[in-house]
């Protein structure tokens, strides 16, 4: 039988339970109130992670985040008044799967991804959020554009096609060098040493919007680290260039009046001096490849340097050095389908080693 003692004693306890249990419940109740007080749209922080990444990367890289905030992540959470504290895989994943049925690539969508991972990678170093939801989220799957490689006699049919426009000059220097359309178009002069016969990679000129206007920013900081590079000169590119540079001094004496000074000491320019612009190059190269039926665009003639080189025996290792790859396993990604030939060889090796056994199904 239960004593009065015992009794008590249990009735005591229990109000220590009930006590701390309130206390609990209170601290949670707190706890839910400071989130909520510190709680932010996503939109928000999607805006102020963008502010904040502004100062830590190259303005047309900026520029480009900025168009993927604004255009699509900031208005599609904003009309939906999402809160931080609601953001969950389930929620990035549904945001996913509206932008990939409006018909964005799943490229695109992983680039809005990246965005979104290092806006909460940010919203958890500052205390805002426990937890990055964009680490958990299901992604589209994404087909690796697999650029089309034309011959030697294709790449002259194409030189022939453009001779005597502004195109000429990028489009045999892409073609034969295998530079980037930013590396080529910031070739200047003065990166081209005539005596050693070497070309140095050092400066680009790219495409950027800044506020609504499209403008070109001139760059001495290269993609990677390794795409800073100094190539020595086949001599029939030696020979373009010293015939190029008589040429634009020869049109520089002619239209001394007219000729633009501002880019005297870049190598792609026109007639008048005037820099070829990067959509210029991309969209008029584009127009004369369709009126071609020729299905290359103008990164393409990087991968045909590259496939030409592969398959006469280069090693990936010098082909990465030459295009100023950040390592050969992005080589390796791009052009290892194109050693076919090497291939053949392995084949031809086992049917060497295997001839003198006997099989039969």
């Amino acid at each position: 039988m239960t004593t009065i003692e015992e009794l008590i004693s249990e009735k005591k306890e229990l109000e220590r339970l009930v006590v701390k249990l309130a206390a609990e419940n209170q601290q949670l109740k707190d706890e839910i109130s400071e989130k909520k007080a510190n709680d932010i749209l996503f939109a928000d922080l999607i805006e102020q992670w963008l502010k904040n990444r502004k100062m830590a990367v190259k303005i047309n890289t900026y520029e480009a985040y900025r168009s993927q905030v604004y255009v699509h992540i900031v208005p599609y959470f904003r009309s939906k008044g999402t809160m931080l504290s609601e953001i969950t895989p389930g929620v990035l994943e549904e945001y996913y799967l509206v932008k990939y049925n409006a018909g964005l690539s799943g490229l695109t969508i992983r680039k809005h991804h990246s965005n979104i991972k290092m806006a909460l990678r940010y919203a958890v170093k500052n205390g805002l959020t426990d937890h990055n939801a964009a680490l958990l989220a299901e992604l589209p799957c994404t087909d690796r554009y697999c650029g089309n490689f034309i011959s030697t006699d294709q790449f002259e049919i194409i030189l022939n096609k453009v001779k005597n426009t502004d195109l000429y000059t990028p489009v045999f220097l892409a073609g034969t060098m295998g530079f980037r359309r930013s590396e080529v178009l910031g070739l200047r002069w003065s990166d081209i040493n005539f005596e050693t016969q070497t070309m140095c990679i050092q400066h680009t000129v790219v495409k950027c919007i800044k506020d609504h206007k499209i403008t070109l920013m001139f760059s001495d900081v290269p993609k990677t680290r390794a795409s800073r590079r100094t190539l020595p000169l086949p001599s029939g590119v030696l020979r373009y260039l010293k015939e190029l540079r008589r040429r634009q001094c020869d049109n520089y004496t002619a239209h001394r009046d007219k000729y633009s000074r501002e880019y005297l000491k870049y190598i792609c320019v026109d007639d008048m001096g005037l820099i070829v612009k990067p959509d210029d190059l991309s969209v008029g190269f584009g127009r004369i490849m369709a009126e071609m039926n020729f299905h290359c665009r103008f990164h393409d003639l990087r991968h045909t340097c590259a496939s030409l080189l592969v398959q006469h025996g280069v090693e990936l290792k010098s082909v990465s050095i030459w295009l100023g790859h950040s390592s050969i396993a992005v080589t390796s990604d791009i052009y290892t389908h194109l050693t076919y030939r090497e291939k053949l060889k392995v084949a031809e090796t086992i049917d060497e080693y295997m001839k003198d056994v006997n099989v039969s199904p």
